[in-house]
């Protein structure tokens, strides 16, 4: 198991020692001395021996976590190599928050910190501080240029066994937002070929038709993401049909409450209470931890299985 993050409440690090006594591989993130020594803290006496393995994090500047530097996370990793409580596993980033800037885009600026990612581990390769490891892990993981992930961290001849691990959420469903805007492979990006397409939907039903321009579809914040964008009237289904059609009119989300969203119709728009309406959603990561079980549907929305989540 990879906890993408740094651990430094007391009862997540009691839990990370126990498991590890245990036997069970659980991988962390630290980014300073400060957050080795609060592992080394709060491990003391449980571990039972075994080094809980821990990723050096890179971050960038104005970023999340992750030391700022090569050489500052360098100094992390010899620290971390001297520990009785925990062992250097590997090294991580996160190149999901990366954006365009001034003088180059978001991509270019991603391609430079996997490249400096990359840089690090080889470092640490080559002052011998994975000595008797099996295997390193390098992970990044943002749901946007997962391919440039791939590209920038692998070797063509390794010095060691070495594992790439991408945490990339979205490649699951993709999305019909943000994610979808970003992504060079998304609809947004008019590549060659067939881009990726959205998988989740959220559906409820119209509860009232209050105005001739505004209908209340029973869907809220508790049922789907609304940190990216609000979201997309893309599907409908009039009572008594089975295969739902896209949205050809005008239906636009403006608002979202906990269980209601409210759309913008045209006037003559023909939608009516007890009708069904299918959103698309920006960032399906929220979206996911909305909900316990989530249906698999066939091209014909019929059931065809359950995804339990496990957030």
């Amino acid at each position: 198991m990879l906890i993408a993050n740094e651990v430094s409440a007391a009862g997540d690090i009691a839990w990370l020692g126990d498991a590890t006594r245990r036997g069970k591989e659980v991988l962390c993130c630290v980014d300073s001395i400060a957050s080795i020594e609060i592992l080394e803290s709060g491990l003391r006496g449980r571990h039972g021996g075994r080094r809980v393995p821990v990723l050096v994090e890179l971050g960038v500047a104005g970023g999340r976590t992750g030391a700022r530097t090569v050489s500052e996370a360098v100094s992390v990793a010899r620290r971390v190599s001297v520990s009785a409580s925990v062992r250097l596993a590997g090294v991580s980033g996160f190149e999901g928050i990366i954006g365009a800037a001034t003088n180059e885009t978001a991509e270019e600026r991603v391609d430079h910190f996997l490249q400096e990612l990359r840089r690090l581990f080889d470092v640490l390769i080559a002052e011998g501080l994975f000595a008797g490891s099996q295997e390193a892990v390098i992970s990044a993981g943002g749901s946007v240029f997962f391919d440039q992930v791939v590209k920038n961290l692998k070797c063509a001849a390794p010095q060691l066994p070495e594992r790439i691990v991408i945490r990339s959420g979205c490649y699951l469903s993709h999305d019909d937002g943000v994610i979808d805007e970003l992504s060079p492979l998304g609809a947004s990006a008019r590549t060659e070929g067939d881009p990726f397409r959205a998988a989740l939907e959220v559906w409820g039903a119209v509860l009232s038709r209050p105005e001739p321009t505004r209908v209340i579809v029973g869907v809220g914040k508790r049922d789907a993401s609304t940190d990216g964008l609000l979201p997309v009237a893309k599907k409908r289904l009039r009572r008594g049909e089975r295969t739902p059609k896209p949205w050809r009119a005008h239906g636009r989300a403006v608002r979202v409450d906990d269980q209601h969203t409210y759309l913008d119709v045209d006037s003559n728009d023909d939608i009516a209470v007890g009708d069904l309406v299918g959103f698309g959603i920006s960032h399906p990561c929220t979206t996911f931890d909305k909900w316990r079980a989530i249906p698999l549907v066939d091209d014909d929305y019929n059931v065809v299985g359950v995804a339990n989540t496990r957030f």
